[in-house]
């Protein structure tokens, strides 16, 4: 569980960064043969790749069919999770159906970051009303938990 936190908490960063990051990382040069290998095989249509390593973990930002993407790899070249961003439009119906019902009163934000990590997909989406600001993990199952909750500050 530490180890998915760890990777997710990174995947999930880097998401966040890669739209303003300035530095590109190590070079491809600095990228193994097996892990631009795997990543060739796995997004063969990937471009403008920009490569970080991280602890033991290589992260790579692309952009595939004009979405930008982020993936990271182990050093053995496994593809360990991806993310991207998405609009709230594009969530499974089952998903969009269990937040209009069970979040009703609350404003979801349009951006949604989505998750896969060992073969399973999270969605991660913001709702918020007049006290709260909430941070939801959302199941392809359609099963929903809070991940973070705030309490809006009175101005």
């Amino acid at each position: 569980m530490k180890k998915f936190k760890t990777i997710l908490t990174a995947i999930v960063l880097l998401f966040s960064i890669s739209a303003f990051a300035t530095d590109p990382g190590p070079g491809p040069e600095k990228i193994s043969a097996k892990i631009k290998a795997a990543f060739d095989h796995d997004f063969s249509k990937a471009s403008q790749a920009n490569w970080q390593k991280a602890s033991d973990f290589y992260f790579v930002s692309f952009v595939l069919n004009n979405v930008q993407v982020d993936a990271a790899y182990d050093e053995d070249g496994k593809l360990v999770g991806t993310s991207r961003s998405i609009s709230l439009e594009q969530l499974p119906l089952n998903i969009s159906l269990a937040l209009s019902e069970k979040y009703q009163g609350y404003h979801l934000q349009k951006g949604v970051v989505e998750v896969t990590y060992e073969g399973m997909t999270r969605y991660y989406v913001i709702a918020e009303n007049k006290d709260l600001v909430l941070k939801l993990k959302c199941y392809s199952t359609a099963d929903i938990e809070v991940d973070q909750k705030f309490k809006k500050t009175k101005s």
